[in-house]
C-alpha cells in the first residue's frame, strides 16, 4: 500500500496578507496582528526602556498602550504598503513613529539619588545586573529628546549602522550621527552629575530636550 507524504501547510506571506487586510480583510490583519506582535512588543520596549515594565517585570500599561496605537495605526495604513521594502521593515518604521511620538508627549524625570549606586568600584560595577544597568542607562536618556533617544537605541542596543538607522527613519546620516553623539554625551553629563553628593531635593524635570 503506497503512501503518500503530508502537505505542508502554506503560510501566506505578509504582502499577500496585507493586501488583504486593506481590502477589508480581518482575518487578514489578526494574521498579521499574531504574527508580529512579539516583534512589535519588544521593539517598543527596546524604546521606552525599562520603565516601561512593571515590578513583576512584564510590559506595563504604557507598553501596552503604545502595541495598541501600533496595530491602530497599522489598520489605518495598512492600504499604503506598496511592497516597496520587506513588510517587517515598512512595519518597524511605523513602530518606530509611533513609540517616538509618544516619546515627545511623555513628560520625564530623572531621580538623581536614585543613580548614586553608580558611585561603585569596577568590580562592584560589574556584579550588578543586566537589568540594573538598563536601568541607569534609560534613567539617562530620558534627558535626551526622543530621536536621539530612539538613535541611541537603534545603534547600541540593536546593534544597527548609522546608515541603516537613517535608511530607516528618513533622516540625513550626519543627522543620524549627531543625535547618537548627542545622546552618547547627554548620557555621560547624567551620570556624572548622579556621581556627586546626595541632594534630598535632586530630582529633576526634563527639559531643554535635544
Amino acid at each position: 500500500m503506497s503512501t503518500f507524504p503530508l502537505r505542508q501547510p502554506v503560510t501566506e506571506d505578509d504582502s499577500s496578507l496585507a493586501s488583504r487586510a486593506a481590502d477589508g480583510d480581518r482575518r487578514a490583519f489578526r494574521t498579521l496582528y499574531d504574527r508580529h506582535l512579539a516583534r512589535v512588543r519588544a521593539q517598543v520596549g527596546r524604546l521606552l526602556g525599562p520603565s516601561g515594565r512593571g515590578a513583576d517585570g512584564r510590559p506595563s500599561a504604557d507598553v501596552d498602550d503604545v502595541v495598541q496605537d501600533v496595530f491602530v495605526q497599522l489598520y489605518r495604513a495598512v492600504g499604503t504598503y506598496r511592497g516597496d521594502s520587506a513588510f517587517t521593515t515598512w512595519l518597524y518604521r511605523l513602530t518606530w513613529n509611533v513609540t517616538v511620538s509618544h516619546l515627545r508627549r511623555r513628560k520625564t524625570f530623572v531621580d538623581l539619588d536614585a543613580l548614586l549606586p553608580l558611585q561603585l568600584s569596577h568590580d562592584e560595577w560589574k556584579r550588578l545586573e543586566a537589568r540594573d544597568l538598563m536601568g541607569v542607562l534609560y534613567a539617562a536618556l530620558d534627558e535626551v529628546s526622543a530621536d536621539a533617544r530612539s538613535a541611541f537605541v537603534m545603534f547600541y542596543v540593536e546593534g544597527m549602522t548609522l546608515q541603516e538607522i537613517a535608511d530607516l527613519t528618513g533622516a540625513p546620516l550626519n543627522t543620524i550621527a549627531a543625535r547618537v553623539r548627542r545622546s552618547r554625551e547627554r548620557v555621560a553629563s547624567v551620570l556624572s552629575a548622579a556621581a556627586q553628593p546626595a541632594n534630598p531635593q535632586a530630582q529633576i524635570q526634563s527639559g531643554g530636550r535635544s
